[in-house]
């Protein structure tokens, strides 16, 4: 299906296209891109040598990765003409923004950049625009024209790359249709959930329509009696969103300390609960700890427990 998509719209281009494959989708004998009836505008750059196209008096260099843990620098390996108009392009790591504990695809460093004789560099892998050094550009990542999840809020670009045999100007489009956005949303002192629900249809704007695909993050403490269920609000208010995720963290407004020091079961419960708690190993650990307390809560108040 998606390599169909792909196929109808690089036809429907003018001009033409060239693929460097990455860690994710390497050319590997499997890969979709050896499966599909490519238009003869579509070049696919299908080994890790480097390939050069002349494409209207630019050389474009190209190299693809064949493999999901392609380590070698092959920026490392490009020497092309510096006098020339060339580009590079390829999908690799700058050493300089690998996050930590993540691997590195193709990694190069600054002096690649300069060593390689390409006036620019132009890269995949990153999904925020960077492009640098800001006074002249070498190199950069458009990042995904398009944002991917909740990770990826803000605008989103490609890049225009201009050259010429003494010139080169670098300027990023914004083209994203779909953004994303999180909102926090304190009810801790909101009476009912109907005051939460019309709170939620506040945040899609004016005429109570949105475009965007929001995540709203309920907060606060909430009494007991006061009924937050993140399904129903869900249910009642997505029409409102082009795409809703409600994500429950209130906490019962409940006072703890006085709690556990009563000479109940309840007194003991909550005792034993807020040791697990503060000793849990984990963030997913303590989020069950408090679930759990939570609807141990309710039960003990007589209220209707309804999973989060």
């Amino acid at each position: 299906d998606t390599g169909n998509f792909l196929v109808e719209q690089f036809r429907r281009f003018p001009g033409r296209v060239f693929v460097a494959p990455g860690n994710h989708d390497p050319y590997k004998p499997d890969a979709l891109y050896r499966h599909m009836n490519w238009p003869t505008n579509v070049h696919i750059f299908q080994s890790m040598a480097w390939q050069a196209v002349e494409v209207d008096g630019v050389t474009l260099w190209g190299v693809g990765h064949t493999g999901p843990a392609i380590r070698d620098n092959l920026l490392g390996e490009l020497r092309s003409d510096p006098n020339s108009a060339s580009v590079a392009l390829l999908h690799g790591s700058d050493m300089r923004a690998v996050p930590e504990g993540k691997p590195a695809h193709a990694p190069f460093e600054p002096e690649d950049v300069d060593a390689c004789g390409a006036r620019f560099v132009l890269l995949g892998h990153y999904h925020r625009m960077r492009v640098w050094p800001d006074a002249e550009p070498r190199c950069g990542y458009p990042g995904s024209p398009e944002p991917l999840d909740f990770g990826e809020q803000g605008t989103h670009y490609v890049l225009e790359v201009n050259i010429g045999s003494a010139s080169l100007r670098v300027e990023p489009l914004k083209v994203n249709v779909v953004s994303y956005r999180t909102e926090r949303l304190d009810v801790g002192s909101m009476s009912s959930s109907d005051e939460v629900r019309e709170a939620i249809v506040r945040l899609a704007g004016e005429g109570g329509q949105t475009e965007e695909v929001i995540r709203v993050v309920l907060e606060g403490q909430v009494e007991p009696e006061i009924e937050v269920n993140a399904t129903s609000l869900l249910n009642v208010t997505a029409e409102h969103f082009r795409y809703l995720d409600i994500v429950d963290q209130t906490a019962a407004a409940f006072d703890l300390a006085t709690l556990r020091e009563e000479p109940t079961t309840r007194g003991s419960f909550v005792s034993k609960m807020l040791e697990r708690i503060e000793s849990a190993p984990t963030d997913v650990e303590r989020t069950r700890f408090r679930n759990a307390l939570r609807y141990g809560l309710q039960s003990f108040a007589g209220l209707e427990v309804r999973p989060r």
